[in-house]
C-alpha cells in the first residue's frame, strides 16, 4: 500500500511538471495591477482538489477540502494516505488546531503542529496568499508572469512557487494547478474546484 501511495504521488507530480503553463489562458487584457484587485477581493471561498507531497524520504497524497472565512479563521480538511487518515487543521486569531486520529493538538501556528504531526509544513498564512496568485505582502518577492499577466513564478521566502495553470470562477482567473518547491520538498495542488463565498 505504502508502494502505491509513493508511485500515484510521483505520478501525479510528473504529470503536472510536463503540463503547459497556461493553456486556455482567460482575460487575457487585464493588466496584473487590475489582477491584483480582483483576487485582493477573494477573501472567503471554499476549494476542493488534491494535494501531492514529496520529499526525499516519502511521497503521500490526499484530497483537500479547504475552507477560508477571514484571513486567521479557516478549516483545511485533508483526507487520505499522510499517514494520519482524516486531518482538520482549524485555525483562529492567535491560535490553532489539529484534529487527527481522535487526538487533537494545540499551537500558536499552522506550521509547527504540521511539522510536529505530519514531519512536514507549508507556511499557511502566506499560503492563504499564494493560492489565489498573490504575493504574501510586506515580503521580499520575486515575480515572473505569462504572456496575459497571470503570475507564473513566486519566490518568497525560500519558496518557489510555479502557476501551471488557471481557471475562470465568477469572471476572476485562480489558479487550478501549482507546484511549491523549498530544498528538497515539492508540494502540489491541483484545486478541482474553487467556490466563492460573499466575496464583493
Amino acid at each position: 500500500m505504502k508502494k502505491l501511495t509513493i508511485i500515484l504521488c510521483c505520478c501525479i507530480l510528473s504529470a503536472c511538471a510536463t503540463m503547459p503553463a497556461q493553456q486556455k489562458a482567460l482575460n487575457q487584457d487585464l493588466s496584473w495591477q487590475t489582477r491584483q484587485q480582483q483576487l485582493h477581493k477573494v477573501t472567503h471561498w471554499q476549494l476542493n482538489g488534491a494535494i501531492a507531497i514529496k520529499t526525499p524520504r516519502q511521497g503521500q497524497t490526499a484530497s483537500i477540502v479547504w475552507q477560508q472565512y477571514q484571513a486567521q479563521h479557516y478549516q483545511i480538511d485533508l483526507f487520505g494516505p499522510l499517514g494520519v487518515g482524516h486531518l482538520i487543521l482549524k485555525g483562529n486569531t492567535g491560535q490553532v488546531t489539529l484534529n487527527t486520529n481522535g487526538q487533537q493538538y494545540q499551537s500558536a501556528t499552522a506550521e509547527e503542529l504540521m511539522q510536529k504531526i505530519l514531519g512536514w509544513h507549508v507556511p499557511v498564512s502566506n499560503l492563504y496568499f499564494w493560492i489565489r496568485g498573490l504575493p504574501a505582502p510586506h515580503l521580499k518577492s520575486h515575480l515572473s508572469f505569462d504572456m496575459y499577466h497571470h503570475l507564473a513564478i513566486l519566490r518568497q521566502q525560500g519558496w518557489q512557487i510555479h502557476y501551471r495553470q488557471y481557471t475562470a470562477i465568477n469572471g476572476i482567473d485562480l489558479p487550478s494547478k501549482l507546484i511549491l518547491q523549498q530544498q528538497n520538498m515539492i508540494i502540489k495542488f491541483i484545486i478541482s474546484h474553487w467556490q466563492l463565498i460573499n466575496n464583493e
